[in-house]
């Protein structure tokens, strides 16, 4: 029989798809974990490689993991990282990054689930550019099952406000411009940076801005994950009364941006990054890093009536903190 052109061609153009390694990392995830292993093996992209951390989850999360890898036996081998304490996050995700063979990394907890088309999608946007980071639009998904789009769309699905792309260094010092659940890296690009900093208690401000400041980055509208927001997620409690693990790791990261800044614009978006965290640390009670921040304001000599305000609050030390709460649980 006479294989078709266009089959050899077909056949040709598969065997040049680049490998993806997708990272998907659990912590007392055993609810969520399932699911998200599931949207790995229902992705239309077919050439993954999964590697499956479990950072010494306390609940049967590694039970429900290695339930998954033996009903699902037909997918290519999993790669596990099995860790029997809860070690820093950067440095087992780094430890899983060194075994990765795949052209592009995407980092998924255990809690998210990727959509069908998002690493095709994400394939075929980078492959057509020189960006080292792809990221689209996110579905946040709430405990009572409400839905909201990162980037609030119209009735085309599209996005209704500016979404940066290209250089989107200023726009991701200034605020949370992209999600992170949604982005696709380059490996070599990861690698060349040294991966997450492990001096660090949470990785995503920080790569964020260390890739933003070197490489562009390229936006596709589409929704490519949903992301849970979790009650008990250790995001959950980035602003948590007077013991905040992720403030200190926020304040070195506006540490780093303040060395990496070149221009007066840059200097600007800085400081109102730091006037934001600043007036969550004080309004959480974590009232030594915000002490640390609003020297760091300070030293950029702008908007100093502002700072002044903050650097009033935080000598009184006045503990709103319960307030506070309130507000964010409402």
């Amino acid at each position: 029989m006479v294989e078709s052109k266009h089959s050899v061609v077909s056949c040709f153009l598969m065997s040049q798809l680049p490998l993806v390694s997708i990272i998907c990392t659990s912590f007392n995830h055993e609810k969520y974990v399932f699911e998200a292993l599931n949207s790995v093996v229902n992705q239309q992209y077919k050439d993954l490689e999964l590697l499956v951390i479990d950072n010494g989850s306390s609940d049967d999360s590694v039970k429900v993991i290695e339930d998954w890898i033996w009903l699902h036996d037909f997918f290519n081998p999993v790669k596990t990282f099995f860790y029997a304490e809860t070690g820093n996050y950067c440095r087992v995700f780094n430890e899983a990054l060194s075994h990765c063979s795949g052209k592009y990394i995407i980092d998924l907890s255990a809690d998210d689930i990727l959509l069908p088309g998002h690493v095709s999608t994400a394939v075929h946007r980078l492959e057509a550019s020189n960006a080292a980071v792809y990221f689209s639009n996110v579905s946040l998904l709430y405990p009572d099952g409400r839905q909201q789009h990162f980037y609030p769309t119209n009735l085309e699905g599209k996005p209704i406000c500016s979404v940066p792309e290209g250089d989107v260094y200023k726009e991701v010092v200034e605020r949370y411009a992209i999600s992170t659940v949604s982005m696709v890296f380059r490996t070599h690009v990861l690698l060349l940076e040294g991966g997450y900093d492990t001096k660090l208690v949470y990785e995503d401000f920080d790569i964020l801005v260390r890739l933003a400041r070197k490489y562009p980055f390229v936006f596709d509208p589409n929704i490519g994950v949903v992301k849970r927001i979790l009650p008990n997620s250790f995001a959950a409690h980035q602003y948590r009364k007077g013991t905040s693990r992720m403030l200190p790791s926020t304040y070195q990261v506006l540490l780093k941006i303040k060395k990496m800044n070149r221009t007066a614009e840059e200097n600007r978006a800085l400081l109102k990054r730091i006037l934001y965290e600043s007036k969550q640390a004080l309004a959480s009670a974590n009232f030594d890093v915000a002490d640390k921040m609003l020297s760091l304001a300070s030293e950029l000599k702008m908007q100093r009536w502002k700072v002044l305000f903050y650097r009033l609050w935080a000598s009184s030390r006045l503990d709103i903190s319960m307030l506070f709460s309130l507000l964010r649980r409402r």
